[in-house]
């Protein structure tokens, strides 16, 4: 299985907020859609499970709605993955009211791409009561809302739902459905180290040793610089 043992390194939100810093409220708000860019801040947080640390981070200016709105799924989501779901309803019910403002987010609507904001946290929410099938479900359907978004550079949704599908059936040993969502991701984006871990494990699921091996080799490569160890495609 892919994977070597190394260090996590995390920023401290002092760091985060300095960040932040660099761009003022006053300066994005005179650029709309603008800070849906720098809400990337916690879609990262969110790619790398740091739970407490997005509890741990101030509201945003709720007169910047993409920031508002990023801040609003990383909370639901570290809620709902902590087990914390009656909390994370609340800022998934803030971020469903959200969803309809019309707001740039790149080369897409807000409301497009916050079509699979709250279809993922709602599958976060599914998987932490135990509904695994209908989180599967629920991120298929992410996945179809995330394929219709514009193609931009970086991508506006920035965290793939079929990393979080994939691992969801590779946990229900359904190693032949996961290889066919890694597959798919990979070819959207070609040798990202997330799917490729994944891939390794679907395969090693179907017992099919040689092309585990070749697929750890590809993922040694992406991920050489990396200074985490992954157990999943997804946190």
């Amino acid at each position: 299985m892919p994977g070597r043992p190394c260090s996590r390194r995390r920023s401290t939100p002092d760091a985060r907020r300095r960040s932040r810093a660099l761009v003022s409220d006053d300066m994005l708000l005179t650029m709309p859609g603008a800070d849906w860019a720098v809400a990337e801040l916690y879609a990262a947080m969110v790619r790398f499970g740091m739970w407490d640390e997005i509890l741990a981070e101030p509201a945003p200016n709720p007169k910047l709605i993409g920031l508002t709105v990023a801040h609003l799924y990383a909370k639901a989501t570290a809620l709902a993955v902590k087990g914390r779901i009656d909390e994370a309803r609340a800022p998934l019910a803030e971020l469903e009211k959200l969803a309809v403002v019309n707001h740039n987010a790149g080369l897409n609507q807000l409301k497009d791409v916050l079509a699979v904001a709250v279809l993922t946290v709602k599958a976060r929410i599914a998987l932490a009561e135990g509904r695994d099938d209908e989180a599967t479900g629920i991120l298929r359907e992410a996945v179809a809302k995330e394929d219709q978004l514009a193609y931009d550079e970086p991508a506006d949704w920035f965290f793939p739902a079929r990393h979080i599908l994939g691992a969801v059936l590779i946990r229900a040993g359904r190693g032949a459905d996961a290889e066919g969502v890694y597959r798919d991701d990979l070819s959207r984006h070609p040798n990202n180290g997330w799917a490729l871990y994944g891939l390794a494990q679907a395969l090693h699921m179907e017992g099919r040793s040689a092309d585990v091996l070749a697929v750890q080799q590809r993922f040694d490569t992406a991920w050489k610089n990396a200074d985490i160890t992954l157990s999943a495609s997804a946190f």
